[in-house]
């Protein structure tokens, strides 16, 4: 999912500053290739930190049902791979850089993080866990365990319950899986079944990067030095399919504890190389903003009665919709959503409810991307999805360029069917 739902702040939409048209909000980036791998950076010579996201094409749409987990299980045992005498992830904390792990649906990315001075020397550290992974039962069962601890956190979350039940809906791959597996199938996976995942999927043409901040020859060299020691050949292809959504709008329901329903809509969503991704950025604030009248700077997701969320981690994308019980009815907020998106689609924005949302777009859009983390993850997933070198840019551009009939466009294409998710109260 795009980023970790449990912990989003949402930016509020009515405080956002409007900000200047067509002007550029982040250095221009540019892509370099290596040999083995493509790099794309954005260049910030003064900046203290640096990040680098290593993506890897061995995401959720590569797993199988009989393999539901897989890809979290060899990213976990990557991390806690021996390098220097102890776990890498703790050999890069030892040196006062940082590792972590994202599985989505098209890839499962790396992210370090050091003082840009030292970013370069703690490449290989991970190169070294990415090209011979341990995979022995101990550290299968040390990464089990890890998932099978996080996959309680996910169960509590109403809200990623809520989006994990759309997906599985709607997706007819791999794609529609929990991202870090659950503790039913991870038991089943042996070391065969990770290190077979392993050898189809890690290999040096599987790789791509991206850098915000400090961008030194030694760093390129170093990146292209980490696809290097993985195997060469192809990568098989993927089926990226997604199921018709229904006009009869499915019901799931799901029962958790929880102190009051919540309400899950999905629907499909253009890609971000699509001509509609800047209107459906306008329609992710106009929907988010349905119900709330805020003056705060950020808001929680408990804290807000709808929200949305625009899934294009994912391919093909969605979008999701929640109503949260605890602050509105929600039976209420679920018709006058519904009522709302059909309206969107019979009249286009007058010129001022457009200037607005688009304005409030750009403030969500931005507020993704304030850390180095967060604008190295957009740099290299806009671009591979084929937004171009400089695609955070290229994406508020798109955002920008949107007029009122591209939104009723978008609106009447994809927001006339829609699968609801409900999170019940036990008993209820």
């Amino acid at each position: 999912m795009r980023r970790a739902l449990a912990a989003v702040a949402l930016f509020a939409l009515l405080g956002a500053a409007p900000v200047p048209p067509s002007a550029t909000r982040y250095p221009t980036a540019s892509a370099t290739d290596l040999g083995a791998t493509r790099l794309v950076t954005e260049n910030d010579a003064d900046s203290a930190v640096s990040g680098l996201q290593v993506f890897v094409a061995a995401g959720l749409d590569r797993e199988s049902a009989a393999n539901d987990g897989v890809a979290a299980l060899v990213a976990e045992c990557v991390t806690r791979t021996p390098v220097n005498g102890v776990p890498v992830r703790d050999a890069i904390g030892a040196a006062g850089g940082s590792l972590s792990y994202t599985v989505d649906g098209r890839s499962v990315h790396y992210y370090l993080e050091a003082r840009s001075e030292h970013l370069a020397a703690l490449v290989p550290l991970l190169g070294t866990a990415l090209a011979a992974p341990d995979f022995s039962s101990a550290t299968i069962a040390a990464a089990r365990a890890s998932l099978a601890a996080r996959e309680i956190e996910f169960e509590s979350n109403p809200l990623s319950v809520g989006i994990q039940m759309f997906r599985r809906s709607y997706y007819a791959s791999g794609t529609g899986q929990q991202s870090l597996g659950n503790s039913g199938t991870l038991a089943g996976l042996s070391s065969r079944d990770v290190g077979a995942f392993y050898r189809a999927n890690y290999r040096r043409r599987a790789i791509f990067s991206s850098v915000v901040g400090t961008v030194t020859p030694e760093l390129s060299s170093a990146i292209n030095g980490l696809a290097s020691g993985l195997a060469d050949g192809p990568i098989a292809p993927v089926s990226e399919k997604a199921r018709t959504i229904p006009s009869t709008a499915p019901r799931i329901v799901a029962r958790r504890d929880v102190a009051a329903p919540w309400v899950v809509v999905g629907f499909a969503a253009p890609a971000p190389a699509s001509r509609d991704f800047g209107a459906m950025l306008v329609l992710e604030a106009l929907l988010s903003d349905a119900f709330e009248r805020q003056a705060t700077t950020t808001v929680g997701f408990l804290e807000k009665s709808v929200g949305a969320f625009y899934l294009y981690d994912s391919t093909p994308a969605s979008l999701v919709v929640y109503v949260n019980g605890s602050q509105v009815d929600p039976s209420l907020a679920l018709r006058e959503l519904l009522l709302v998106s059909r309206s969107l689609s019979q009249r286009p924005l007058g010129p001022s409810t457009l200037a607005h949302f688009k304005t409030a777009a750009q403030g969500q859009f931005l507020s993704d991307s304030v850390n180095v983390s967060d604008r190295a993850y957009l740099l290299g997933a806009f671009s591979s999805q084929g937004l171009g070198d400089d695609s955070i840019n290229a994406a508020l551009a798109a955002l920008e360029r949107t007029n009122a009939a591209d939104v009723q466009r978008v609106a009447k294409t994809y927001l006339q069917r829609y699968i609801v998710a409900l999170v019940l109260p036990r008993g209820q």
